[in-house]
């Protein structure tokens, strides 16, 4: 079954979101590294097309 649109915005918003986590970092804190893995669980479930990845908010989204 081919992702909708939805879920292919979910996938990209998911993907920026650890993009921007990520870039210039060379080091991590245990703290950094859990954060990580929560936007890495967020990007998973909406390529997966598990409805709960848009209700769980990425950095910057209000």
């Amino acid at each position: 079954m081919p992702p909708t649109v939805l879920d292919r915005r979910s996938v990209e918003a998911a993907n920026e979101a650890i993009r921007r986590y990520v870039a210039g970092r060379r080091t991590w804190s245990r703290a950094e590294l859990a954060e990580l893995d929560r936007l890495r669980g967020i990007w998973q479930a909406a390529r997966q097309g598990q409805g709960d990845a848009p209700a769980r908010r990425l950095p910057g989204e209000e």
